[in-house]
């Protein structure tokens, strides 16, 4: 199985299902509040899972596992799509951290261990748990091994440490080891390009499942081991954004297609002149009209 990762302010629902089309298996909500949706429960209208999405999960993030546990009680009850439930102890931003959640939950294990103890006993929704790799080797295989006794039905584990953020390279020896030592499935996340890199290491042993995220931020066909290689294909994939966007939120944000639009244009020769021109565009068309421009040459 090949999951689109969860990327706060960039895997909205159009994005998901963009994946979809090209081959995802599965996708996740990004960033859910606890505590916003333990204390209010109107506010599950902020998650934007849909029936049409296959296999959506739906990412709790928090630093009180009572509240988690509340939260996913409200999700499973009302949050019909949902799939699968995942309790975020990896995000690596500093907002995040600050507020106690995400990774800096890896200096708190036993409140990954309650978390896990109080969602599994408020939903009957498979729950999962994405950590990035602690200060070494044997902490965090133990604690893989804690969050499986504690009753997680499988762990994303992301081949970094917090500190890391994005830069160097993931480290999958870490992630086989971990995959080896517990009787979960490990989904294996960092650095994976293609579903083609993917099943080369579920076939080597490293990990039972694979997530693609940065590569898939510039390129949704990634799942289908496709590129778009010219200008046009590239409009093409930010027309069918477009499409899905006006189909299932009456539209997109202007901030949103600046950023999906900079971001196609990866690997695109000359393309910096075009950023500048989509980052200062005032309004969608304006955006469309560099597309536009630079298509006629």
């Amino acid at each position: 199985m090949m999951y689109l990762a969860p990327i706060d302010g960039y895997t909205n629902l159009p994005f998901r299902l963009l994946c979809q089309r090209y081959g995802a298996d599965a996708g996740c909500v990004p960033l859910v509040g606890a505590q916003t949706i333990a204390r209010e429960q109107k506010k599950i209208r902020i998650i934007d899972a849909h029936r049409d999405e296959k296999n959506v999960g739906i990412q709790l993030v928090g630093s009180d596992p009572e509240m988690m546990g509340r939260a996913a009680a409200i999700v499973e009850e009302r949050c019909r799509p949902a799939k699968w439930l995942n309790i975020n102890c990896g995000c690596p931003s500093v907002r995040t951290m600050d507020c106690g959640g995400g990774s800096a939950l890896l200096k708190e294990p036993e409140k990954i261990i309650h978390a896990i103890e109080e969602v599994k006993g408020k939903t009957k929704l498979p729950v999962s748990v994405k950590i990035r790799i602690k200060d070494d080797e044997k902490g965090t295989i133990g604690l893989c091994k804690d969050m499986e006794r504690a009753g997680a039905d499988f762990i994303i584990l992301h081949g970094r440490k917090p500190e890391q953020m994005y830069s160097g390279k993931a480290n999958w020896d870490l992630i086989k080891k971990v995959h080896e030592a517990v009787s979960i499935p490990v989904v294996g996340n960092g650095d994976i390009s293609s579903a083609e890199e993917g099943r080369k290491l579920v076939g080597e042993g490293y990990c039972s499942s694979c997530m693609i995220g940065r590569a898939a931020m510039s390129n949704p066909m990634a799942f289908s081991d496709k590129r778009p290689e010219t200008i046009e294909e590239r409009r093409a994939l930010l027309d069918e954004y477009m499409e899905l966007g006006r189909k299932y939120f009456g539209g997109v944000s202007l901030p949103d297609l600046k950023l999906k639009a900079m971001n196609f244009l990866s690997g695109i020769p000359d393309a910096c002149a075009m950023r500048d021109s989509i980052a200062r565009a005032k309004t969608i068309d304006e955006i469309i009209k560099v597309w536009e421009r630079v298509e006629r040459g």
